[in-house]
């Protein structure tokens, strides 16, 4: 698989995992529609800034953007923690750290 068509397929899957569309991630990183269109399209490779702002608007960072999902050591129960954890609002995430940092006392 080339570059491009890891990146496009990694981008498409987290914008379908996280309910974001083409015409939001443009919103949430300054990108022009156009430009994310080349890159989902596989006609076009995003400079490391450019896939660092659509990783930040998505939520990922550019090691778990690459990373494998094959390597994940994560349980089933830890997965579905962490899939709850991103439908979540940024304030529903902030009640649930402080509930469990309040268990771990």
């Amino acid at each position: 698989m080339q570059i491009e068509e890891y990146v496009a397929g990694n981008i498409k899957d987290l914008c379908k995992k996280r309910h974001v569309s083409k015409y939001r991630l443009a919103q949430l990183t300054g990108i022009a529609q156009s430009s994310l269109g080349r890159i989902i399209a596989n006609e076009s490779t995003p400079s490391l800034q450019t896939l660092e702002k659509i990783c930040s608007a998505l939520d990922v960072t550019l090691s778990q953007f690459f990373q494998d999902e094959k390597e994940n050591h994560l349980t089933d129960k830890q997965n579905e923690v962490m899939e709850i954890w991103n439908d979540l609002s940024a304030n529903e995430q902030a009640v649930v750290l402080a509930m469990l940092r309040g268990l771990k006392k």
